[in-house]
């Protein structure tokens, strides 16, 4: 709009011709309607675009926070769950190490054997006094404990080995759960970035409609006043006198007429052709 915008700026309205006018009048109208194009555009389809993509990449970060936090709980728990497994790892290891002191360096094969050796002893009453009785007796029920001894330590190897199984199973999927929330966290910050500079951009498209929507009402109260100043001139054109024998411009009889006004409310005498001018089509 820079021809007509300089053409307001650079002459005075009254002082253009019907022609002129005319051409401003044309000017003014094109960047009306190139005015009411582009705040059309940025209403419905540039911040309409901006704000689907808000709210594509906030639903999305509300189902990726919902995420995270399932991870994060997901977490607590297996930690919860891996320290109650360490604590029975822990127990374990300290009785395995208790019962390992009672155990002999005897094998069970060794010990089955002693033991049915003694038994047969005395079941064929193979001593000769209550005391031998006894001694072997009391030897059957030592041997008796250490196989239970080597029993209990090889039960608990097992457990043990099982809870050292759930222990790295837990450690693996804490691991994966970990790796997993630092994927999420990274996706959210990209998402959040991404809003920000989606927020700036529809701040920037509502400032640049908001400085549309004013160069259309400036150019519109433009094109008012030309649209004044040519009904002024059609209004002279259907009252124009011959003055001096020449016809004048249009402008030159707006010109006229305004100094016929200020002498009449001055109370200065009017010519024939100014009081003519003032009341030709009761004006």
């Amino acid at each position: 709009m820079r021809s007509a915008d300089q053409n307001f700026a650079e002459k005075d309205i009254e002082s253009l011709d019907w022609n002129e006018l005319l051409n401003l009048k044309r000017s003014f109208s094109s960047y009306l309607k190139q005015l009411t194009n582009d705040i059309i555009e940025i209403e419905t389809s540039k911040i309409q675009s901006v704000n689907n993509k808000i709210q594509s990449n906030t639903d999305n970060l509300k189902s990726l926070l919902g995420r995270s936090k399932e991870i994060r709980s997901s977490i607590k728990s297996k930690n919860s769950d891996f320290l109650a497994i360490g604590q029975k790892i822990s127990q374990s290891k300290d009785f395995l190490s208790t019962m390992e002191s009672r155990v002999t360096n005897e094998t069970e094969d060794v010990l089955i054997h002693t033991i049915n050796v003694l038994t047969k002893s005395l079941e064929d009453k193979q001593y000769a006094t209550e005391n031998e009785k006894s001694r072997i007796s009391q030897e059957i029920k030592d041997r008796s404990m250490e196989m239970e001894a080597i029993k209990a330590v090889h039960t608990i190897k097992q457990g043990l080995n099982q809870l050292n199984q759930q222990a790295d199973a837990f450690k693996e999927n804490i691991k994966q759960l970990d790796m997993e929330d630092i994927k999420l966290n990274n996706h959210i910050n990209s998402i959040r970035i991404a809003l920000d500079a989606l927020y700036v951009e529809r701040r920037k498209l509502s400032d640049e409609r908001s400085n549309l929507l004013d160069s259309y009402n400036t150019a519109l109260q433009k094109l008012e006043l030309v649209n004044l100043q040519m009904d002024k001139i059609s209004k002279v054109r259907r009252q124009r006198v011959q003055m001096h024998g020449q016809y004048i411009s249009d402008s030159a009889i707006l010109k006229v007429k305004e100094e016929a006004k200020r002498k009449l409310e001055s109370g200065s005498k009017l010519s024939f052709e100014e009081l003519k001018l003032l009341y030709n089509d009761g004006d």
